[in-house]
This record gives structure tokens, sequence and C-alpha cells, in this order.
């Protein structure tokens, strides 16, 4: 199950106003088919700011909504909320 981009967006939101999100690079595949995207979510705290990075990569020839970049973008930000344990229940639902 993929959770969607706007409902993670209102989630950090939510529990973490203070955080912001950084596209690090885009890089097309050697042939020209796939594009990669890595992108950064940082929290801040009153003494400290972590981050966490992640990348999502989109087939170039993708017929479904968007253009490549964005959807690479997309995965890489749920991807890098991820590592901060938003959304890891949906990949244990077994377990609860």
């Amino acid at each position: 199950m993929i959770i969607k981009l706007h409902i993670v967006n209102r989630i950090m939101n939510l529990h973490a106003p203070e955080w912001s999100g950084e596209v690090r690079s885009i890089t097309y595949s050697a042939d020209g088919k796939s594009v990669s995207v890595i992108y950064r979510v940082t929290l801040y705290g009153t003494d400290a700011e972590i981050y966490r990075e992640s990348t999502g990569t989109a087939s170039v020839d993708d017929p479904g909504y968007g253009d490549p970049v964005q959807k690479a973008e997309a995965m890489a930000f749920r991807r890098a909320c991820a590592r901060f344990g938003l959304g890891l229940h949906l990949y244990h639902e077994d377990m609860l």
C-alpha cells in the first residue's frame, strides 16, 4: 500500500510543523529511460535538526498522471518520511 503524497504532507505538517524538504539531485539514466531523484526531509527541533534522504525512480515512458520527475520526487519524499517511521505500520499489518 502506498500513502498518497498529500496525506504524507498533511501528517508532516500536523506532527512536525517545523519541517522542510528539498530535491538534492535529479539524474537521468544513461539510456534516458528513467529518472532518479534524491530528496531530503529535515525536521527542526529546539536544539538540533535531523534529516533523512531517500531516492525515487520513475520511468520516462510511464503514461500515468504527472511527469517522471514529479513521480520520482513524490516517491523519494514518501521514502524519506518512512525513514522517520511514517507509515511503516502499513508494511507490517500482519504483525499487529
